[in-house]
């Protein structure tokens, strides 16, 4: 499995304080059968921490990793917050998106602003694939799954979070996260981890759930071939 969106790098938001915890968390990932986790500090265009910042980081904790004979890879993104300023960093592909490739996570306001699907044929023009974050969890989109399947219709992607499939952030999101699956607007699980007590990386249980409530080819899908097409900046199959 492949995990798109976790807060892993010490130091940089509200994910781990220290690089030991970061360690523990890229263990409980590689225990549950994740072979990549894409590093996705909060991130506002124009400032900090910054992409070089970002860079540095995961290079910290790459290094690390080596020396403990880690298999389990690390990749770059971000979580990216949908602000004003996102359209001119694109313009300057001043965007740290995940892994160099054309896709980034994009995160929503509680309060979308309007025209989000403006914003989304914007993007999409300028080179870019935004794959909006847990939509199950953003107060306004909870109202209606067509909400959502309309973002998608716009030609965003959608990330669910794994705990909202495991009933961790309560029985309305769980119900709102498993219509969005059964509808097939949901294109990727990812475990939006920060530590190692509470939102921890792990995969695994939600990709059980979603084999029972569709089957494993849909699972493969969304934990594994989808997320792999991103990283290596190929079209979704």
């Amino acid at each position: 499995m492949i995990d798109i969106h976790c807060h892993i790098l010490p130091g940089m938001d509200d994910g781990p304080a220290e690089l030991d915890t970061t360690m523990q968390m890229l263990r409980i990932a590689e225990d549950d059968g994740i072979s990549h986790i894409i590093a996705t500090p909060h991130y506002r265009c124009q400032d900090v921490p910054t992409m070089e910042d970002i860079d540095d980081r995961v290079a910290v904790v790459r290094y690390r990793m080596e020396k403990s004979n880690m298999r389990i890879r690390l990749l770059r993104g971000a979580d990216i917050r949908l602000t004003y300023e996102l359209l001119d960093c694109m313009s300057r592909r001043a965007l740290p998106t995940i892994n160099g490739s054309r896709y980034f996570l994009l995160e929503l306001p509680d309060l979308p602003p309007p025209h989000v699907d403006e914003f989304i044929f914007e993007a999409k023009l300028k080179g870019y694939a935004p794959i909006i974050t847990h939509p199950e969890r953003n107060y306004t989109l909870l109202a209606s799954p067509r909400q959502s399947e309309q973002l998608r219709n716009a030609g965003a992607l959608l990330q669910i979070t794994a705990m909202s499939i495991t009933g961790e952030f309560g029985r309305k999101i769980k119900k709102y996260a498993l219509q969005l699956i059964k509808m097939g607007c949901v294109d990727f699980v990812a475990t939006d981890a920060h530590g190692t007590n509470h939102r921890v990386p792990i995969l695994s249980r939600a990709y059980w759930e979603v084999t029972t409530l569709l089957d494993r080819d849909a699972a493969q899908r969304i934990f594994v071939d989808n997320p792999r097409a991103v990283i290596e900046d190929r079209a979704l199959p």
